[in-house]
């Protein structure tokens, strides 16, 4: 067993923490994430013996390793190699078995890697100059539930000057718009990694789109959650196939 300083040694060999990690009784690792209250809000079954779930863009890996915990098989992927963020000392000191790969999700497919119960999407989706190829990806490797959370724009519009505003400050009628801002360069908190800001309706019907349905839904601040089911729409599938070159009109 390893002592306090032994860990504490560990957690601090990691440069930049972004979730908060109970790796021992009492220690917890310094993320700027408050992982603990999105947990909560996610509102995920505290049995998920023999479900398999896949968490994408597991960063540190915090979520990955709660659904473990609740007895869940699980793959974790991120596109940083597992020792450039704290994933590989909180594994160690976890003792978790949770599987970690290196891709990108564009590279995610059945053939590859299977399909799931639960897919965690959780922080990525405004990341990605593709968010319903994304989408798309994760609809043909999930089983059941989606749990999708994100930055959203309802109360925090970027302006030109770098200041925000809620939307309903420029138009009431703006909530109810399926929109999406897009940041150029830097423009948003100085991140290139930054793409994309739907409003809360937009992120619906892009799932909805997706063919999933959505069970609940909240919004907290300038941050969404949604829990999702997949459904069946035949119309939507053969749409999507059109669009992607799959099928010709």
């Amino acid at each position: 067993m390893q002592t306090e300083s032994e860990v504490m040694a560990k957690v601090n060999s990691v440069k930049h923490w972004y979730h908060q990690i109970e790796v021992r009784p009492g220690i917890v690792t310094p993320g700027i994430n408050n992982s603990s209250e999105v947990l909560k809000r996610l509102d995920i079954s505290d049995n998920c013996q023999r479900l398999r779930v896949l968490d994408l863009g597991t960063r540190d890996g915090f979520f990955a390793f709660e659904l473990e915990k609740r007895g869940a098989e699980v793959i974790a992927v991120d596109y940083y190699p597992a020792d450039s963020t704290g994933f590989k000392v909180a594994s160690e000191l976890l003792n978790s078995k949770v599987t970690y790969i290196q891709d990108n999700i564009y590279n995610i497919s059945k053939e590859k890697y299977g399909t799931y119960d639960i897919i965690l999407f959780l922080g990525l989706l405004y990341h990605l100059r593709d968010p319903l190829l994304a989408l798309d990806i994760i609809r043909d490797i999930c089983r059941n539930e989606l749990y999708l959370e994100t930055y959203v724009i309802d109360n925090a519009f970027l302006l030109p000057d770098g200041g925000k505003v809620p939307l309903h400050s420029i138009s009431e009628k703006l909530q109810d718009i399926p929109l999406m801002e897009f940041f150029p360069r830097d423009s948003l908190n100085k991140d290139f990694s930054n793409y994309w800001g739907a409003n809360f309706k937009c992120v619906e019907l892009m799932l909805i789109e997706s063919n999933f349905s959505i069970v609940e839904k909240g919004l907290y601040g300038d941050r969404a959650i949604f829990k999702c089911r997949i459904s069946f729409d035949k119309e939507l599938d053969y749409q999507k196939k059109i669009a992607r070159g799959i099928v010709n009109l």
